[in-house]
């Protein structure tokens, strides 16, 4: 049985929990219809975010889109590194089972 996929790309967002409604509001007016969300911990350049106060926390958003959108997300999100906002952003191709909704 052959199944049918198509490549689109999953972006990573990681950033302070603070922005996230910023964020959510971002993704909808790139086009984006749909996200994952997870609460994260780590260590890295910003220091140790343990979650353990307000602003101490990181989220992961996870998004997957078609090109286009990808590259206009990636924009706008360089829109908040340029404003001193600290992101980790990734963007990787992703055999998709199910196609986009944006065809």
């Amino acid at each position: 049985m052959e199944i049918s996929t198509c490549t689109e790309k999953m972006v990573q967002i990681i950033a302070n929990s603070t922005l996230e409604k910023s964020l959510k509001k971002t993704l909808k007016e790139v086009g984006v219809s749909g996200y994952t969300l997870f609460d994260v911990r780590g260590d890295g350049d910003s220091g140790d975010q343990s979650g353990h106060l307000e602003g101490d926390s990181n989220i992961l958003m996870m998004v997957v889109v078609p090109l286009k959108t990808s590259q206009n997300l990636m924009e706008a999100l360089n829109g908040y590194l340029k404003k001193g906002h600290h992101l980790m952003v990734f963007s990787v191709d992703a055999e998709v089972l199910t196609p986009s909704k944006f065809g």
